[in-house]
């Protein structure tokens, strides 16, 4: 009597795990062998800054996927996964994928362009936050050297050397606070006085105010 051995599929079959909301799948900088697949319920992908402060990726729903990038590359998690709601997600190994790959040539170009679809969302409000921090500290450091003493001049070069930040930066943070009647520039400098004090401290308050 001869016997056919059969493969259990038991190992290399998608997992199911259940997630409530509010619930961590991962957390940014963890090492990660696995990606997801939202079955039911939706996630939200999160990016935390070297300062503390946070940036969505997006929220993602019923179908899509998640994770994939550090089980293609080995890299620690890029951002952190938070259930959005209560959700039921199918857990994609890697034995589970060297399969999908095996069966779909395809699946791994497709999920690099969305990933760079993804980085890029991501990039926009990391930048616009650059950006925005970069405002408060050519303000905050320009209300401490009136508060020594007005009246004051200062021009865009210099200040982007004391700060180091890009010249173009520091040139249209002092023009755009001058098109709100901060200062005047005149030749080039950019002249404060005694009643710009309170004008400049609104302007940091305005520019502090990350969502």
């Amino acid at each position: 009597m001869t016997t056919t051995a059969t493969q259990d599929t038991s190992t290399v079959l998608p997992d199911e795990r259940h997630i409530r909301r509010g619930e961590f799948i991962f957390r940014q900088g963890e090492v990660g062998n696995e990606m997801f697949v939202i079955g039911e319920g939706s996630v939200r992908l999160v990016i935390s800054t070297e300062d503390g402060h946070e940036s969505d990726i997006g929220v993602f729903g019923k179908g899509e996927f998640f994770g994939e990038l550090s089980l293609m590359s080995a890299a620690p998690r890029s951002a952190s996964a938070i259930a959005a709601e209560d959700s039921v997600l199918l857990v994609v190994t890697r034995d589970v994928f060297s399969m999908m790959v095996q069966d779909d040539l395809d699946i791994v170009a497709r999920m690099m362009s969305e990933q760079g679809r993804r980085l890029s969302r991501a990039n926009e409000p990391i930048t616009q936050l650059t950006q925005q921090l970069g405002r408060v500290r050519v303000a905050a450091h320009c209300l401490r050297r009136l508060l020594d003493g007005p009246p004051l001049a200062l021009d865009a070069a210099g200040l982007a050397q004391e700060l180091g930040l890009p010249a173009v930066a520091v040139s249209s943070t002092i023009g755009l606070l001058a098109q709100e009647g901060i200062g005047a520039l005149e030749n080039g400098s950019w002249k404060l006085a005694a009643d710009d004090v309170a004008r400049l401290s609104d302007a940091i308050l305005r520019e502090s105010d990350v969502e």
